[in-house]
């Protein structure tokens, strides 16, 4: 049986959820995210509510979940009362929900790679979502479901990418290789939602953040608002200033913390945040080559306050 990494262990999906949190805060200013209902696939840890819980005290949390024995574990570590866990799928909640007042923060976190049901679910719960909503949506990055020659597997897995998404522009190999799916996944996700949702006064939807990233599949991450076209471009303006920000659909950031020991970590912070990955990289290097060695330095430089460190506990 093959099993991914640990939710609670994968460091740059870690980050990357930190940067989530940021972001919430940011936009409770003009939002107050304390009342918003809070919609996620949680899996076994739920880690998220906790974390969202724990930051605002949102008291209408809604957990999606397809198999029992998931949700099995999910009881023992509820982190508190307020979540209701359900054996809904995204397709169930989409199709069942009614626009209400109350805005939404929902997070479809998909692991498995079903990009053009995913992204249809996704436009049509973009349609129906109240104003100043926040939808965010997680792709997995896998190609290898696409099959092809066993030798030369991209060519065969771009005619069928395109035969997905004929709509959307003619892919080539060099467009779905693990080092550039997200990116092409980002740019199709943003045509979809241009052509479900196009921009007009009283409903439009932008991009706030997002990022890819490989823990050992590549992910893309992308978190939108929806609302009337000059309050959503208001509040993106208000986050011009933030590093981590996507506005507009730029681009995604990539996020890759390299392992570092307690030791390294303590060793590199303390000479943050004046010491360049150049000087870090002559102390110690993370790889067999300088360059190598210079730009994953400069990724952990730009997320290290972001980056947490997992430790040992015996209860």
């Amino acid at each position: 049986m093959k099993m991914s990494p640990a939710y609670h262990l994968r460091t740059n999906k870690a980050v990357e959820r930190i940067l989530f949190l940021e972001l919430l805060r940011k936009l409770d200013v003009n939002i107050p995210i304390a009342k918003c209902k809070y919609v996620s696939l949680g899996g076994p840890y739920l880690e998220d509510f906790a974390l969202i819980h724990g930051a605002f005290g949102n008291r209408d949390m809604v957990s999606l979940e397809v198999k029992e024995h998931v949700r099995s574990r999910q009881r023992i570590n509820q982190p508190h009362s307020q979540i209701e866990l359900t054996l809904d799928s995204t397709t169930d909640f989409v199709e069942s929900y009614q626009t209400g007042r109350k805005p939404l923060i929902v997070w479809f976190d998909y692991e498995w790679p079903d990009w053009k049901t995913q992204i249809s679910e996704s436009c049509d719960l973009l349609q129906k979502l109240p104003k100043m909503s926040i939808f965010k949506i997680t792709l997995a990055g896998k190609t290898d479901h696409l099959g092809g020659d066993p030798n030369d597997p991209l060519p065969e897995r771009a005619k069928l990418f395109t035969e997905m998404f004929a709509d959307y522009g003619n892919f080539t190999a060099g467009e779905i290789n693990d080092n550039s799916i997200c990116d092409t996944l980002y740019n199709v996700l943003h045509k979809a939602i241009a052509d479900a949702i196009p921009d007009a006064a009283e409903r439009a939807v932008r991009s706030l953040a997002s990022y890819q990233y490989n823990d050992g599949t590549p992910i893309l991450t992308v978190t939108t608002i929806i609302g009337p076209l000059v309050e959503i471009e208001a509040i993106a303006k208000q986050l011009e200033s933030w590093p981590f920000a996507d506005l507009n659909w730029n681009k995604p950031q990539r996020i890759s913390i390299p392992s570092l020991s307690l030791r390294e970590k303590l060793a590199v912070d303390r000479l943050l945040p004046n010491a360049s990955a150049k000087k870090l990289v002559k102390k110690f290097r993370l790889t067999e080559k300088y360059s190598d060695s210079v730009k994953v330095m400069k990724n952990y430089i730009q997320f290290y306050g972001h980056v947490p460190q997992f430790l040992r506990v015996t209860i």
